[in-house]
């Protein structure tokens, strides 16, 4: 929310949120000089559509994808039927499963396993599918790695999205007194505690107007 209060500092902004305490606070009267309006979404099926819907119909100078979607969709219930380690030492477990999937899954079974598929990367469809020529910024929450890898990870991603800039950080440094994130562009990376990275990404979007 309070990007996107920042963004509204200098123009137009339609938040999509999942966030019921966002929805309640816009229906408020705004303090905003621009309209900073809300789209709700709870699922990501609702957000990939709502994205498609937005992305196809109105006019965006500028993207800040902070959403976290689902990596995963359920594809498949299962009976697990039996379980045991593997032959080495890295801990790979053999697992003999019965498909279980139905409209209501048996509570019978002593285990079961939920199939997981990976879900597509919405922010990879701004510039492969929606042909979005404006300011992309993309987000990446990773955890339990260094700073440098978390810088290296985060330009590999910012170069596959097509984004312009990319907002890292790591579960550590999300919030406690030294919270903030590395803001990523090409052949930079940039440091920006917490209470500041909204005003920073405004002053991009100014740049980019």
């Amino acid at each position: 929310m309070g990007i996107a209060r920042a963004l509204a500092e200098v123009g137009e902004v339609t938040l999509v949120t999942s966030n019921a305490n966002h929805l309640v606070e816009l229906a408020r009267p705004q303090l905003t000089p621009f309209p900073l309006r809300a789209e709700p979404f709870r699922s990501y099926d609702d957000l990939r559509g709502l994205l498609n819907r937005l992305m196809t119909t109105e006019f965006f100078t500028g993207v800040f994808m902070s959403a976290a979607v689902s990596d995963y969709t359920p594809a498949g219930a299962y009976q697990i039927v039996e379980r045991r380690r593997g032959e080495g030492d890295d801990g790979e477990e053999v697992w003999v499963v019965r498909p279980a999937q139905a409209q209501k899954v048996k509570s019978t079974f002593d285990q079961m396993a939920i199939l997981g598929q990976k879900t597509e990367k919405l922010v990879d469809r701004f510039r492969r599918d929606w042909k979005f020529a404006g300011l992309l910024v993309k987000f990446k929450l990773e955890v339990g790695i260094s700073a440098d890898r978390l810088i290296e990870i985060g330009h590999a991603s910012r170069v596959a999205s097509g984004a312009d800039y990319l907002v890292a950080n790591t579960l550590d440094i999300v919030e406690g007194p030294n919270a903030g994130a590395y803001l990523l562009s090409e052949g930079r990376s940039e440091w920006v505690p917490r209470t500041e990275l909204a005003a920073r990404l405004r002053d991009l979007a100014i740049q980019k107007s």
